[in-house]
């Protein structure tokens, strides 16, 4: 393990067959045919991965019953509960924001200028006044988007 930094890592591990490598190992040890035949990837391929992961840390590999295996060490466990929303492309549930709540203010302004627009438009019966605040509301929006 002579390499640790945050970059070097990431380089690591980066691509889909590398990051598949890492997930499959979260589950337990496994042999690296075992590994090959579950990502369906060439094995000579896998050692090469697997040299890349253990010179970071990740991996390790160890011996048991004659049979070589291949697993997360405790700090390629640990990197990958802190990443794990990054390497599987997903967010945890508190994480995620609605659209509405991500963009109230936005959204707010711009519907309180439609309504003064509607208003305005029906008592001087001039239905360009709604129009116009429609126009002007999108505005309003892209532009409070761009400013946040």
């Amino acid at each position: 393990m002579e390499d640790k930094s945050i970059s070097k890592i990431f380089e690591v591990v980066g691509g889909r067959l590398r990051t598949n490598f890492v997930l499959a190992l979260r589950d337990g040890p496994l042999r690296p045919a075992q590994l090959s035949q579950k990502l369906d990837a060439p094995i000579s391929n896998l050692y090469r991965i697997f040299n890349d992961l253990k010179q970071v840390g990740l991996v390790e590999s160890f011996e048991k019953d004659g049979l070589v295996y291949w697993a997360l060490t405790e700090f390629g466990e640990k990197w990958l509960k802190a990443n794990i929303e990054i390497v599987t492309g997903t967010l945890r549930e508190e994480e995620k924001e609605s659209f509405w709540k991500k963009h109230r203010v936005s959204l707010i302004v711009s519907f309180s200028i439609v309504l003064f627009a509607g208003i305005r438009a029906l008592l001087a019966s001039e239905p360009s006044w709604l129009l116009g605040g429609i126009i002007l509301s999108i505005i309003v929006y892209f532009v409070i988007e761009k400013i946040k």
